[in-house]
């Protein structure tokens, strides 16, 4: 939560200067920062990488354009839950 009010600012910030489209990469535990600020509009698209902290109903919420890439081994997302993101995502593209 604390990075999230944190990065606002930021967006605010370039949203100043004219920057009218702004995207965040996001890796481990700083996914869940670039999803929370996709799921408001602060963003216009998202990447995330080795995703931690998040869940299927968090990604159900993202409003923008996002990829996510993960490994065939890994504990935070395994390929399972990346799975199930996938189709959350293909599901909104309907």
């Amino acid at each position: 939560q604390k990075a999230f009010e944190e990065a606002k600012p930021v967006i605010a910030a370039l949203k100043e200067k004219g920057v009218s489209t702004i995207g965040a990469a996001g890796y481990c535990w700083g996914a869940k920062v670039v999803v929370e600020l996709a799921k408001v509009h602060e963003i216009q698209a998202a990447v995330l990488l080795h995703p931690s902290l998040l869940t299927v109903d968090d990604i159900k919420e993202v409003k923008c354009p996002i990829s996510i890439l993960g490994a065939e081994i890994d504990k935070a997302s395994p390929p399972e839950l990346l799975k199930e993101f996938e189709q959350v995502l293909s599901a909104k593209s309907e």
